[in-house]
């Protein structure tokens, strides 16, 4: 379900645009994640940030971040490279937009990077994470608007989702009682299974 791009603030599609331009031209692999890529395969909501799993090579990311400079981001490379190295993450502007990076060490994120799809939006191929990724790194984080992405998630693609794959992939890091996985069990009763077939 592809979003009209015009729901989304320009600013925030142009840096889209830029970094999926770069990550491709720098043969990083990246997964658009978070509300963006949510919108996309649901229903968009306002936001004034982008959220990617990405995985480059140490050696190309130095290269990789001052190209992005080159594009119009804003880059403290020492620093965005410590915190890359360290936390896991890292952030970076693009105007008033604000960019994260997450790397993909977690096996189900992981298993996100590889299941994105390639998609012509913007007028160009972006890496979207599927909708079932989608609801997994939004059950990983559980805050109230990553439920309410879950369920409009849920709602916009029943007969579609490959919900075992959710659910294994909670499995591996989640106990069995988790009030997430308890959560998103309610969810798919009232959003997906209510109107078709899981």
């Amino acid at each position: 379900m592809a979003t009209d791009a015009q729901q989304f603030p320009q600013n925030l599609l142009k840096a889209l645009r830029e970094f999926a331009e770069e990550a491709d031209r720098s043969q990083a692999r990246y997964a658009l994640i978070g509300a963006v890529a949510s919108g996309y395969r649901s229903r968009p909501r306002f936001t004034q940030d982008l959220d990617f799993l990405l995985d480059v090579p140490q050696i190309i990311l130095p290269g990789f971040l001052e190209r992005l400079q080159t594009r119009g981001f804003t880059v403290a490379t020492e620093s965005a490279i410590r915190e890359w190295t360290r936390e896991l993450m890292m952030t970076l502007r693009f105007q008033n937009v604000v960019v994260d990076c997450l790397k993909p060490l977690l096996p189900c994120y992981q298993h996100i990077l590889d299941g994105a799809r390639v998609e012509e939006w913007l007028g160009q191929p972006i890496r979207i994470a599927s909708a079932e990724g989608l609801i997994v790194s939004k059950l990983l984080a559980f805050r109230t608007q990553d439920q309410v992405d879950i369920e409009n998630l849920l709602a916009a693609n029943q007969g579609q989702l490959d919900l075992d794959f959710v659910r294994r992939d909670c499995d591996a890091i989640m106990n069995a009682d988790d009030p997430r996985l308890i959560w998103f069990e309610q969810a798919v009763t009232r959003f997906y299974l209510s109107k078709g077939p899981a």
